[in-house]
C-alpha cells in the first residue's frame, strides 16, 4: 500500500526499478523521466544485486541507489528488458529474489524482454502477459501455464503489467501513472514529454511486421 495518511489524496509510491548488466538504458529512462514529473507521488530507488554501478546494453553505467539485500519496503517493482537478459535469466539470485517480491498489494512490471525474468520466477503463472515482439518466441519459453498476448502494447492482469518492446515502457509507464494516480495526470506527462501515449493496450503496431500474430 501507498505510504501516505491520506492514501485518496496524495498517494505515495516508492518504485523500486531494477538494473542487472546490460539492460536497456531507454527501458529505464522512461519510469525515471515520467515517473520524476511527480515528485509528491513517487520515489523511483534503482537497484543492483550488490548496489554497484551497472553497465547498460549501450555502454553507458548508471548508479544504483542500493542493493537486492538491503532494500527496505517499495510499492512498485519495475524489471526492463535488454541484452543482459539472457544471463539475468540464469541468476539463481536474481530470480529468487522477484519470486519473494509477490504480494498482493504490490504492482510488479515488466517491459520487453523483461517479462521473462517474471515469468521464470513464476510471477506470470495463471496470468495474461505480453514481450518483445522481436524476442517473442524467446521468452514465451520461460514459465508455465501464461496466457501471452501476441498483439498487445501493453497487458494488465490485476497487479502486474507487462509491454512489448522498448519504446512500449513509455506507454506502460503512463499506463501505470493513470492506475495508481488519475488518467489526468497520464495526459498531462505525456503531453510535457512529448510524446503520443498509446493507451489503448491492444494497438501494436509492430506485432505484424515480426509476424507473432
Amino acid at each position: 500500500m501507498p505510504n501516505s495518511s491520506n492514501a485518496n489524496s496524495n498517494p505515495h509510491y516508492t518504485i523500486c526499478l531494477i538494473l542487472y548488466d546490460q539492460f536497456d538504458l531507454l527501458e529505464v529512462a522512461a519510469p525515471l523521466s515520467l515517473f520524476s514529473m511527480f515528485p509528491d507521488n513517487f520515489r523511483i530507488v534503482t537497484v543492483s544485486e550488490h548496489g554497484r554501478p551497472v553497465a547498460s546494453q549501450q555502454g553507458n553505467k548508471l548508479s544504483a541507489d542500493d542493493s537486492l539485500y538491503t532494500l527496505e519496503d517499495f510499492d512498485v517493482l519495475i524489471v526492463p528488458g535488454g541484452d543482459g537478459i539472457k544471463k539475468a535469466v540464469e541468476s539463481d539470485n536474481l530470480v529468487n529474489w522477484i519470486k519473494k517480491q509477490y504480494q498482493p498489494s504490490r504492482y510488479i512490471c515488466a517491459f520487453c524482454t523483461g517479462a521473462a525474468l517474471l515469468a521464470e520466477a513464476g510471477i506470470l503463472r495463471h496470468r495474461s502477459a505480453t514481450t518483445n515482439k522481436q524476442q517473442y518466441r524467446w521468452v514465451t519459453g520461460f514459465g508455465e501455464n501464461i496466457d501471452w498476448f501476441p498483439v498487445a502494447r501493453w497487458v494488465r492482469d490485476g497487479h502486474i503489467f507487462t509491454s512489448s518492446g522498448k519504446s512500449a515502457a513509455m506507454d506502460l509507464s503512463l499506463a501505470l501513472i493513470a492506475t495508481l494516480l488519475n488518467e489526468e495526470s497520464a495526459r498531462k506527462a505525456a503531453i510535457n514529454a512529448e510524446y503520443i501515449w498509446v493507451n489503448d493496450p491492444g494497438e501494436d503496431p509492430f506485432a505484424p511486421l515480426h509476424i507473432v500474430q
